[in-house]
C-alpha cells in the first residue's frame, strides 16, 4: 500500500454554507386567508382549528376572521390574522369535463 497523500489544495473551495440562523417565520397576511379556509388559531393560549366565515377589516386596518371552530367546546367566534399560525386553503378543482 502506498502512504501518498491526496492533495486537496488545487481543488475549488465549495461554497459557504449559509447561516446557520434559522430564517423568521413566515407570517400569515390578510390576502392569504378567505371565506371557505381550515386556520388553526392561538388564541390566549389556546390552539384549536376553525372554518373562516368572513374576513373584515377594522377601522385601524387590521383584520378580524369571523371563525366557525371545528370543535364544538371552543367558544371563540373571532380572532386576528396575527392569531392564526397554521392555513389550510380550499383547494380550487378543476372544471369536470363532460365527455
Amino acid at each position: 500500500m502506498s502512504d501518498t497523500q491526496i492533495s486537496f489544495l488545487d481543488f475549488d473551495e465549495p461554497a459557504s454554507p449559509p447561516s446557520a440562523a434559522p430564517a423568521p417565520k413566515r407570517r400569515v397576511s390578510s390576502k392569504g386567508i378567505a371565506p371557505g379556509d381550515v386556520v388553526e388559531v392561538d388564541r390566549k393560549g389556546r390552539r384549536f382549528h376553525a372554518l373562516v366565515i368572513s374576513l373584515d377589516q377594522r377601522d385601524s386596518g387590521r383584520f378580524e376572521l369571523e371563525l366557525r371552530p371545528l370543535d364544538s367546546r371552543i367558544s371563540y367566534r373571532t380572532a386576528t390574522v396575527r392569531d392564526v399560525i397554521g392555513l389550510w386553503r380550499k383547494a380550487e378543482l378543476p372544471p369536470r369535463g363532460g365527455d
